[in-house]
């Protein structure tokens, strides 16, 4: 059962009047609803746009937590350890934990850049900033713009033959995006049940996967799926796969726009899972 644009914001809708209300949450559509979360996901960038679309107040908007705040927090933790403590200490005594942090501003090192710089400008009187790494000076002919220093930038090494690993991301327990296939494999695994698949089987002859879909959530109605698994979508066609034996391809970066199947993208997803 292939579900339009037009027909989830209708079901939206249906259910929002079976509860009388003029906001409804996700979970309360899970439960009220035939339809999976993987079509809010495909035709939608987050649930609130979707109820909006539907005429609907959003969610529970998330307020974003001000830089001043985490910086505050961040000086507090770092005055009762008296002096600039590990990632781990920091993430015991802090009210916000270190994933927040490095959202915002990337690496560990560049929170703490970052964090210097927002003593600077604000004239703290903060005992341990000498512990903080320096930021990059600004040059003879920049402007003299208040706010304008950035962090020191890490210089890229040249790779001696050791294991690589793909840019930080942080997602539960997966510390790097993935890199080849069996990442990808890896992280659908983790986020499979949330798509609204149950996996089968994974075996080493084509397609990789055997997995059922949720198509009617009320009626607890299940379809079967093959499932390919890429790094890229466009890998599909170089390795020469019959897309006839296969009806979903999951891969990191989706870059075959002509695919003649459907694709799941997990780089998209997870900035979906992650709203």
């Amino acid at each position: 059962m292939e579900v339009t644009r037009e027909a989830l914001i209708e079901e939206i809708r249906r259910v929002a009047r079976e509860l009388g209300k003029d906001r409804v949450s996700l979970s309360e559509f899970r439960l009220n609803s035939k339809i999976s979360d993987w079509y809010i996901w495909k035709l939608f960038d987050s649930w609130n746009e979707a109820t909006k679309e539907a005429g609907l107040l959003p969610h529970e908007e998330k307020k974003k937590i001000d830089n001043k705040d985490l910086f505050s927090e961040m000086e507090r933790v770092f005055l009762v350890c008296g002096g600039i403590c590990n990632r781990t200490r920091f993430d015991r005594l802090s009210k916000y934990s270190v994933d927040v942090y490095k959202k915002r501003f990337g690496r560990w090192d560049s929170v703490l850049t970052t964090f210097r710089s927002w003593l600077l400008e604000s004239n703290r009187d903060f005992p341990h900033i000498n512990q903080l790494p320096l930021t990059h000076k600004k040059p003879d002919n920049s402007s003299e713009t208040m706010g304008t220093e950035k962090p020191q930038r890490i210089t890229s090494w040249e790779a001696i033959g050791n294991t690589t690993y793909g840019s930080f991301l942080n997602f539960r327990g997966l510390q790097h995006s993935p890199l080849n296939e069996q990442g990808v494999v890896f992280l659908f695994g983790m986020i499979c049940f949330e798509l609204g698949f149950v996996v089968e089987a994974i075996r080493n002859e084509y397609p990789d996967c055997e997995a059922k879909r949720c198509i009617d959530r009320r009626r607890d109605e299940w379809e079967r799926v093959r499932i390919e698994f890429e790094y890229r979508s466009s890998n599909f066609k170089e390795h020469c796969h019959d897309p006839k034996r296969c009806d979903v391809i999951v891969c990191w970066i989706h870059d075959w726009k002509e695919c003649p199947l459907e694709v799941v993208e997990l780089k998209s997803v997870l900035e979906k899972l992650s709203d």
